[in-house]
């Protein structure tokens, strides 16, 4: 059996790395273990989106590459994406299967048009099989698009947990903040006054319009050697968020971050969002606090930095989770019968 994964952005560069131990597979969604069950992996890029072009052809190539895809990937019995505007539709012509993951698709039908909504509604219909991040993502997708339950699934993702593992520290170094989604909220972390240094990896736009205290620093770019070496030295990291209501981001946002600390076995302080129950629960694995709440935020923080026994316990069972069900080997063989069902 042959399985294609085709992504928005190409994952070359990220598999060169990972070849030479300098990038995380997390984000390739256990396809390199999906050999183990049997199923050979192809990576295949968009053709028209494999090279820049100019704007205003760079929209239209960018929504049109769901309609060329099926007839670029060759031979193969089943496709993994993302992209599920267009292309689970647009596959039926080929008679090929599509498995989409959800990464925001709950979002992008809040903000829809009547028109989209319809256009969107037929394509994930024409899905064999729609992945979920969390139990709350995939009861809402079903209630706004009306979908059969049966075909849409949960699979929490994975991390690499041999790239992102616990190293040697005394766990005294800054708090770390962590993403450049857009439904991350830094403007309550510099309002919760942290004392100490508190580090920032995100993006320019996340920290537009905020006075940045003088114990924050921002850091952006960072290789992911450079990010596992900050989660190392990190007495605790938070995962500040807007609530679920926010229009901005995606309703999987902050996932990557907050498994990644895990991974590494750090304490954690995050917003409460709903689909983080499918990963953490309060008070075994992280603090979760209200969102947009900076006096909550600073005293859960405060808490950690004061208790280590609190502290090696959320990081122990955080690590413990990871390897129990959220491995990039483990998702491989959840995911392996999903993409046998719909062949």
């Amino acid at each position: 059996m042959r399985a294609t994964f085709v992504y928005p952005n190409s994952r070359r560069e990220l598999l060169a790395g990972i070849e030479r131990g300098e990038e995380p597979d997390s984000q390739l969604h256990g396809a390199l273990y999906l050999p183990e069950h049997g199923i050979d992996v192809a990576f295949h890029d968009p053709l028209l989106t494999r090279r820049p072009v100019r704007a205003p052809l760079d929209r239209l190539a960018w929504n049109a590459r769901e309609l060329t895809l099926p007839f670029e990937v060759g031979p193969t019995d089943v496709v993994f994406s993302p992209l599920a505007a267009l292309l689970p539709l647009a596959s039926r012509m080929r008679r090929l299967p599509v498995v989409a993951i959800n990464f925001g698709l709950n979002l992008i039908w809040r903000r829809a048009s009547g028109t989209r909504r319809a256009l969107l509604r037929r394509s994930l219909r024409a899905a064999a099989r729609l992945i979920c991040l969390g139990e709350s993502q995939r009861r809402e997708l079903v209630e706004l698009a009306r979908l059969d339950a049966e075909r849409v699934v949960t699979l929490p993702i994975p991390v690499d947990d041999r790239f992102f593992r616990p190293q040697d520290g005394d766990g005294t170094g800054p708090v770390l903040a962590v993403g450049k989604d857009l439904a991350r909220d830094y403007g309550t972390l510099a309002a919760a006054g942290i004392d100490g240094e508190v580090r920032v990896v995100a993006h320019p736009r996340n920290v537009e319009g905020i006075r940045i205290p003088p114990n924050m620093r921002v850091l952006q770019g960072l290789p992911s050697v450079a990010l596992r070496d900050e989660y190392a030295r990190a007495a605790c990291v938070v995962l500040p968020q807007r609530s679920d209501a926010y229009a901005f981001g995606s309703e999987g946002g902050g996932l990557t971050a907050l498994l990644e600390a895990m991974a590494m076995g750090r304490p954690i302080v995050a917003s409460d969002r709903a689909i983080l129950h499918d990963y953490v629960d309060d008070g075994v694995e992280a603090l979760l606090v209200p969102p947009e709440d900076p006096v909550a935020l600073r005293a859960a923080v405060e808490r950690v930095l004061g208790d280590d026994e609190l502290a090696r316990s959320l990081g122990a069972a955080a690590r413990a989770r990871v390897e129990r069900g959220h491995t990039s080997r483990g998702f491989a063989a959840r995911l392996a019968p999903v993409l046998r069902s719909v062949v």
